[in-house]
């Protein structure tokens, strides 16, 4: 294949764009576009392969063998550079899935990996170390089928390649429109979506093969200004890929075709700056984002728009020593590093099998949270929610009270907690203060079972919370037991898509009234017992895992942090449950609000964490401190009711 130096000048056109995105400039908005001009280029590429049949010299072995030499020695480079730093400054929830992209890069599969785990422009996305090796998965799934599709039909019926090429590209367009509106995440990461990406520079290189040579300035221009434009004028929200690709596609595939020596183009993007960037463009890919993503994970603040552009500029420098000192030496002639096939399958094998290896050990520890600094892992150590005695399936509640959960049960008197893992996160410190109080405390709590009776969720999880919920509050109603805590992640229940009352699936929209009445009838059961019911309302809850967050600004340089959220949003997002939880009016019913104890300490802000007290664990369970603020405000409405109500029965509300 000829050298078309306008081509190393279309790479740099496609790779600085999305390294500038990344960095975060806005004025290129449409920048991840460059992978789709990538795309293309590397479907132009087969040239190679339908010259080689064309001549009776193509072997697949001798294919797969040139595509391993270019991409897998300076992605290995980059991969092997992130693991000191990941190591040292990732926290062991983000280092669980930096060792899942290690497994799924090494297996290229990183696509289903990021597509499955995270959406490319989510918030996070720019803390994701290996989140680009997406586009290498795809091409890497391309050119695993590909080939066979040309070799079989250039054997079969070569004059129909064409044409099976042009409507295999067509119905993968037509896919991507459809998935585009329907799943538009898969759509953006799966190789069915891309492959009409690929095939129109296939389709170009077929044309080119057939005598189209002929240069033209007009048609060469307009496809390079439609990939400006769509540098600069889409954003995140524009639907790609979709038949809105095909805007920098065919503006690929015009450069590609009438970009020839003697246009305006061609002399652009064969300027030495063009062709250099251009060379170096697939390393410089691999390096930027873990750059970019290493100061975000690192920096207290996000790096400003000068820090990332020195990193930009770095990511250059980078490629261009791994392009000089690692790419070449693999590829060049009969001087090349580990010059024969089976010693660059057993060094590549080798290489693979120790990140798989890393990678699972990573996955399996959890993070490997012992790398970090003693303090830090102490830190999340006590910030952990208790899991002691949450029954989980349809086994160890078959008979009840449950004998291991029954914590100071020498006491003449005790309660008990009923509800899901936010209950088990409270009764720690719950049965603590109880037991000063000489009171016993049963737990008795089941992931997924929000004390609700004749209904639950219909996650598979919480298939045995009818049967739970019923046996918990028949014992309790023939028990001695006096006070009833009703603790669960209320928001999450009331807010499901669809119910299972008795065995029947409900929508939402037709469960509102239901769901009512079999609130009151739960609470109804208890009370008319004479049994004291305090409900635990809806706290402050966040988007991220709370202790996580602490824990990586202590890391970062931060000695305590806080963290918040608007107290108007969180009453927004409770407003559903207080509804119900309100409707209750029987007067042993006691109203414990922690809204109360963490919001306003800071004028409409409700804090998760303060001053590296941390209350949140995760994004829902107490942790120990949070807990305790919890039981402080239970005990406070204990005793005003029982002030209020000489025999010990509970008045109407706390407030």
């Amino acid at each position: 294949m000829i050298y078309r130096r306008e081509i190393d000048g279309l790479r740099a056109a496609a790779v600085m764009p999305v390294i500038l995105f990344h960095a975060g400039f806005s004025f290129f908005s449409g920048g991840f576009i460059g992978v789709d001009v990538f795309f293309v280029i590397s479907g132009f590429l087969i040239t190679i392969i339908l010259e080689e049949m064309r001549n009776g010299t193509f072997s697949l072995a001798a294919f797969y063998e040139r595509r391993a030499r270019r991409l897998l020695p300076a992605l290995f480079l980059v991969v092997l550079c992130c693991l000191p730093f990941a190591w040292l400054w990732v926290m062991p929830e983000e280092f669980r899935a930096f060792s899942d992209s290690l497994i799924a890069t090494s297996l290229s599969g990183a696509n289903f990996l990021f597509w499955f785990k995270s959406g490319y422009f989510a918030p996070e996305a720019g803390e994701v170390p290996l989140l680009h090796i997406w586009s290498l998965a795809v091409e890497e799934q391309y050119y695993m089928f590909f080939p066979l599709l040309v070799l079989f039909m250039w054997k079969r019926r070569p004059s129909w390649l064409f044409a099976v090429l042009v409507a295999t590209a067509c119905a993968s367009l037509a896919y991507s429109e459809w998935a585009s509106r329907v799943f538009p995440s898969a759509n953006f990461y799966f190789l069915p979506s891309r492959a009409w990406e690929f095939l129109a520079g296939s389709i170009c290189s077929l044309v080119q093969l057939k005598g189209q040579k002929r240069g033209s300035d007009p048609l060469s221009l307009l496809g390079f200004g439609m990939i400006a434009f769509s540098v600069f004028y889409f954003d995140e929200t524009s639907p790609i890929p979709s038949t809105l690709a095909l805007v920098p596609v065919v503006g690929a595939m015009l450069v590609l075709l009438f970009a020839r020596q003697g246009t305006f183009v061609a002399a652009l993007l064969s300027t030495r700056a063009f062709t250099v960037v251009g060379q170096i463009s697939y390393s410089a890919y691999l390096w930027h984002q873990p750059l970019f993503a290493f100061a975000r994970i690192r920096s207290i603040d996000p790096p400003s728009l000068a820090v990332m552009g020195a990193l930009a500029c770095l990511s250059l420098v980078l490629a261009y020593g791994s392009w000089h000192f690692v790419e070449q030496p693999f590829r060049r002639g009969e001087r090349r590093l580990l010059p024969s096939t089976r010693s660059l399958v057993a060094s590549v094998s080798l290489v693979l099998a120790a990140f798989i290896a890393f990678g699972l050990y990573g996955h399996d520890t959890r993070g490997i949270p012992w790398r970090l600094p003693a303090p830090i892992k102490e830190f999340m150590a006590d910030n952990d929610w208790s899991k002691t005695c949450l029954l989980e399936g349809s086994s160890g509640w078959d008979a009840m009270p449950i004998e291991d959960c029954i914590f100071n049960g020498s006491h003449a008197e005790t309660y008990a907690i009923l509800g899901d893992s936010l209950a088990s996160s409270l009764t720690p410190a719950l049965a603590k203060r109880l037991d000063s109080m000489n009171i016993g405390l049963q737990q008795i709590t089941h992931s997924f079972c929000t004390p609700v009776t004749d209904v639950s969720m219909v996650p598979h999880q919480a298939r045995d919370c009818g049967a739970f919920n019923a046996a918990a509050i028949d014992y309790l109603v023939k028990s001695k037991v006096k006070t009833v805590f009703l603790a669960a992640s209320w928001k999450i229940f009331f807010e499901q898509s669809r119910y299972r009352f008795n065995g029947e699936e409900v929508a939402t929209s037709d469960a509102g009234q239901r769901l009512r009445d079999a609130f009151d009838k739960t609470v109804g059961t208890l009370t008319s017992a004479g049994i004291r019911v305090v409900i635990v309302y809806p706290h402050p809850r966040g988007d991220t895992e709370i202790a996580a967050k602490v824990a990586k600004l202590m890391h970062k340089g931060t000695p305590a942090p806080t963290i918040t959220i608007a107290e108007d949003d969180f009453l927004q997002q409770s407003s559903p449950s207080y509804a119900y939880l309100n409707h209750p009016k029987d007067r042993h019913v006691l109203r414990v609000d922690p809204a109360k104890i963490f919001c306003g300490i800071e004028t409409g802000r409700c804090d998760l964490a303060r001053e590296g007290k941390t209350f949140i664990s995760d994004k829902v369970h107490f942790t120990p401190a949070g807990a305790e603020a919890v039981v402080d405000e239970i005990l406070v409405a204990l005793r005003r009711d029982e002030m209020t109500d000489g025999n010990g029965m509970a008045a109407l509300s706390s407030d």
